[in-house]
């Protein structure tokens, strides 16, 4: 008799399963590029199962930035192969839980108190494969160089971007996708951030993404681009100019993915985010630089 765990699922295998000695699991999310299962340990205690698709093999250095950082500010990797690891559970409650009840007033200040966490030397070796900011970037250059109504804002974006990536003085690896989605509470009160990208550049790129997030008309207000700027420049070590700069690339660039195929209402709905919050973002690095 066959007592492995069984699953329709063709990612979800049961030599894995039983290999980790997992039980019980339960589909938390099916994205474009993984699902994610809570799933049973053996202990009795649960943890995140996630199961990469073709399309998002890129995460694999989403992977080996958490064994380097192997817990400190970020969920713990457990177990890896191949295409597939396990994380500890990093509870149910997110920064975007927050917001949504308190606000920037209550979220930024934890992103700030994550941010050294993140950032700290360790005594491990940086993981070789992490994802250079150039190459990060290479879908907005790639939009500067197409013809289409974003050409303008996406020339101006690749400027800036290229101009910050030859100036950098200090290139650390980086969470790469950190906004309040992907931070989390557990069950004992402790913030930590899930699902990396594994970049390496600018610290100062790190927060780019937190502009954007989370939806709501709050992105739309020049005064909380400036608020959020700077709060995070002195955690950064930055000028809060710097910190904006990145932050209106990083719109673009966001703009340059949500233009890939297939198109869906939801990447209709961030392009329109990403264009404005870049444009009144331009418009304030104008006036500063007068």
């Amino acid at each position: 008799m066959d007592d492995r765990p069984q699953s329709d699922d063709p990612l979800l295998r049961p030599d894995l399963l039983a290999g980790w000695k997992l039980g019980a699991p339960r589909l938390l999310a099916d994205t474009h590029s993984s699902r994610l299962y809570r799933v049973a340990r053996a202990d009795g205690s649960d943890a995140i199962l996630k199961l990469l698709k073709p399309e998002g093999l890129r995460e694999r250095a989403g992977f080996a930035y958490l064994a380097w950082r192997d817990g400190r500010g970020a969920v713990r990797l457990l177990e890896q192969a191949d295409d597939a690891c396990l994380l500890e559970d990093a509870g149910a409650i997110s920064l975007a839980d927050l917001h949504r009840m308190e606000g920037d007033a209550a979220a930024t200040p934890i992103l700030c108190q994550l941010l050294p966490l993140l950032h700290a030397p360790s005594d491990r070796t940086p993981p070789p494969h992490l994802i250079t900011l150039e190459r990060h970037f290479r879908c907005l250059f790639e939009l500067a160089e197409q013809d289409g109504p974003h050409r303008e804002m996406a020339i101006w974006a690749a400027a800036e971007a290229r101009d910050l990536l030859g100036r950098q003085t200090r290139q650390i690896p980086l969470h790469g996708d950190l906004h309040h989605d992907n931070v989390m509470k557990d069950a004992h009160g402790t913030w930590r951030v899930i699902d990396p990208q594994g970049l390496i550049g600018d610290p100062a790129y790190e927060v780019a993404n937190v502009f954007g997030n989370p939806g709501g008309a709050h992105l739309f207000e020049p005064a909380r681009v400036v608020r959020l700027a700077e709060a995070f420049a002195p955690v950064l070590g930055c000028s809060p100019l710097t910190v904006l700069r990145y932050a209106g690339a990083h719109a673009m660039l966001s703009t340059a993915w949500s233009l890939r195929p297939p198109e869906s209402a939801d990447a209709a709905e961030n392009i329109r985010e990403r264009t404005t919050v870049a444009s009144f973002i331009r418009s304030l690095i104008a006036q500063q630089s007068v």
